[in-house]
């Protein structure tokens, strides 16, 4: 037996009706606006003398070397490969990667660098027991995060030396694949997916983060080693993540990600989250949003079509 069923549809507002809401929206877009970039345009005023006073401190006691604004120079690239293209490829400019890797005159071959890549994670940098940091990382080593470095091989392993990561996380899989860069053919990419728990003891800021078990979920990370002709390494990048909406660390990679993940995160923005818009952002996509809600496509200004 058929039985008719009717569905009952919500009819649609009238056009002056969906011109009034947007046209609130657009009015509510454009005060919010104002006062983000108001805000934004008084944390500038303070900010510009601030700095000035900063700066002229630090000229007169030698004082913030290393800090903010003041990173020493990292190190040029020293290798490249002319690059070869896989002929009749869709994409343009998709490399071919034996080819290009086969134009390299770095002395060291990529199972080699992978090899030896693998071999420094094994050692955690020369921090464990019974290595040595002077025969894996050059004197002129440098450490660069995204917001941590460069530091030197001294500053890195103090640092990474402090924190017992191992200890804190023993049954961490970093899910790693490896790769050498066919364009810059001394260095060794490798990404990962790491998954831990905080069980141990995690040494930070002076202090002692017991474990409580809690889970750590990085999102994809890549990380990079470059290694000078002796084969030490002489550049190490790391936390450098590719999709912040994966895991449970707000996008952040490395240590910040792993005090994010246990709810110890540090109190300023850079450690919260990967990306903390702006007010001056904010003020700015809303007054897109408030074009938007006029009619018009503010990337292009012209009149949107109705649907």
């Amino acid at each position: 037996r058929m039985v008719a069923v009717s569905i009952s549809r919500r009819p649609t507002p009238p056009s002056s009706v969906l011109g009034t809401m947007n046209l609130l929206v657009a009015v509510g877009s454009i005060l919010t606006a104002t006062i983000l970039l108001t805000a934004d345009l008084l944390n500038t005023l303070i900010r510009i003398p601030s700095i000035a006073l900063v700066d002229c401190i630090d000229a007169l006691s030698g004082s913030g070397k290393a800090t903010g604004r003041k990173k020493p120079p990292w190190a040029a690239q020293r290798f490249a490969n002319e690059p070869v293209y896989v002929k009749g490829s869709i994409v343009k400019g998709e490399l071919d990667v034996p080819a290009t890797l086969a134009r390299s005159a770095f002395a060291l071959k990529p199972d080699d660098l992978i090899a030896r890549t693998k071999r420094v994670l094994g050692a955690e940098f020369g921090t464990a027991e019974g290595c040595s940091a002077e025969d894996l990382l050059a004197a002129d080593f440098q450490f660069v995060a995204p917001i941590v470095g460069p530091l030197s091989r001294t500053e890195f392993l103090r640092a990474f030396g402090s924190f017992k990561v191992k200890d804190a996380i023993p049954d961490a899989m970093d899910n790693a694949w490896f790769n050498v860069d066919p364009l810059e053919p001394n260095r060794v990419w490798w990404f990962s997916r790491v998954t831990a728990t905080h069980t141990g003891p995690l040494m930070f800021g002076g202090s002692i983060i017991k474990g409580e078990g809690k889970q750590i979920r990085m999102p994809p990370q890549a990380s990079s080693m470059l290694f000078d002709e002796s084969g030490k390494v002489y550049t190490l990048t790391v936390g450098y993540t590719m999709d912040k909406r994966i895991g449970n660390t707000n996008g952040l990679g490395a240590v910040f990600g792993i005090l994010k993940a246990i709810g110890k995160s540090l109190p300023f923005p850079e450690a919260q989250a990967l990306y903390t818009p702006s007010l001056r952002f904010e003020g700015f996509e809303r007054l897109g949003k408030a074009v938007e809600n006029m009619g018009f496509d503010p990337n292009t200004r012209k009149k949107i079509p109705m649907q």
